[in-house]
């Protein structure tokens, strides 16, 4: 049984592009993202997980791309690993390092500027915790979220804004991604606070954090009809899904 990840390189999560429309913009196909990577293993197939489930496999020994689900509103940890062949739907989640303890995933909160910022803006945090049970206590931002300090070049912008636009601080974007939470219910709120440490209650979010669940396994043949071609399928259900009748 062969499991490495010592041979994988360049890895990339690109959309998954459907069309091209005349102004050269991607349609892509929401969901779902083709996940691209390099490798020095020879004769060995690939997996990939994300965040640490597996969620899909190449289908010959010379693929170096497999498109994948992933969530569309959460930031994801991907991992390729190389396999032998006869291990291609075998699940080594227990064997990558930083995701055993924790199969949820990460949340990106995403929020933008306006003119509640003033010119004493100093920074954002953020603090969140289960549903109705947020943890003031400590943001989990481990750095000050968009600290601007003394550059001249953002000083009186922080109301600003000409027609539907904006200028300086009303015109930005701030993202913080999250840790890896556990299936569940959760709340966030972002603070902003100013230059004397004065933190003001700002908006909240709750989401329901869900995993991408484990693919179905044990692929087997069960019949073959060489005459019409017909083969008949047998596999084990996601571990992580209610099967139906």
């Amino acid at each position: 049984m062969g499991f490495s990840i010592a041979e994988i390189g360049g890895v990339r999560a690109m959309p998954v592009v459907l069309a091209v429309d005349v102004a050269g913009r991607w349609q892509a196909e929401p969901g779902f993202v083709e996940v691209v990577f390099t490798s020095s293993a020879v004769g060995m197939q690939h997996q990939v997980y994300v965040d640490g489930r597996l969620a899909g496999a190449t289908l010959s020994t010379a693929d170096r791309s497999v498109i994948v689900a992933a969530p569309q509103t959460a930031a994801s940890a991907i991992e390729v690993a190389a396999v032998d062949p006869g291990d291609r739907l075998t699940d080594f989640s227990a064997s990558l390092a930083g995701f055993t303890a924790a199969q949820g995933t990460c949340v990106e909160l995403v929020w933008s500027g306006g003119r509640y910022l003033g010119n004493d803006l100093d920074h954002f945090d953020v603090f969140g915790g289960p549903a109705g049970a947020i943890d003031y206590s400590r943001p989990l931002n481990a750095e000050a979220i968009g600290k601007i300090g003394d550059c001249p070049y953002f000083e009186g912008l922080g109301c600003g804004g000409f027609g539907r636009g904006g200028w300086g601080r009303s015109a930005m974007t701030f993202t913080f991604v999250t840790q890896k939470y556990f299936n569940g219910t959760y709340s966030f709120e972002i603070r902003s606070v100013d230059t004397a440490g004065n933190a003001a209650p700002g908006p909240q979010v709750t989401v329901q954090v869900q995993g991408l669940p484990r693919p179905p396994g044990e692929l087997t043949i069960t019949n073959y009809d060489s005459g019409s071609r017909a083969a008949s399928l047998a596999w084990a259900g996601s571990p992580d899904l209610e099967q139906g009748s």
